[in-house]
């Protein structure tokens, strides 16, 4: 266990169902049409998917993600907030869930997963040396690392 982030301990009860949602997120993950960093979401809570996206393009536009120089277009979505934005359609609240990402949120990300009340964030990857990391601590958000 890191002085910060939890890892998720083995003896856990719920370990199977956190690693069950997981791969479910790397499924959703497959569907990005982004060549380099393919990334996946899934909004759960009481066993139950909310919500789940997956980096890409808004609805209708083309599926590039990336300029010539293979840097990421600024209009692509991350996957929490494709996820974010399924569950804002639905009538389903984001409070007391949990977020399973292949990657640890972003700041923007960050930001909007607190405002949805979202009270967990189990990932599977470091992302940007998880700069995000002291804010969702500080919003009391649990962090765990699978």
């Amino acid at each position: 266990m890191s002085k910060i982030i939890g890892k998720l301990n083995p003896l856990n009860p719920r370990l199977k169902e956190h690693t069950f949602m997981m791969d479910i997120a790397q499924r959703v993950a497959d569907e990005s049409h982004d060549p380099k960093t393919k990334v996946g979401a899934v909004i759960a809570k009481d066993r139950n998917i909310l919500s789940y996206g997956y980096n890409g393009t808004v609805q209708g536009s083309s599926n590039v993600m990336r300029c010539s120089d293979n840097k990421c277009l600024d209009t692509v979505i991350h996957a929490e907030m494709n996820a974010l934005a399924k569950l804002a359609m639905s009538t389903h609240s984001g409070k007391g869930s949990t977020l399973y990402c292949t990657l640890f949120p972003c700041m923007p990300c960050s930001l909007s997963l607190i405002q949805a009340g979202i009270d967990t964030v189990i990932y599977k990857n470091d992302y940007k040396e998880n700069e995000a990391e002291d804010l969702l601590r500080s919003s009391n958000v649990k962090l765990f690392k699978l």
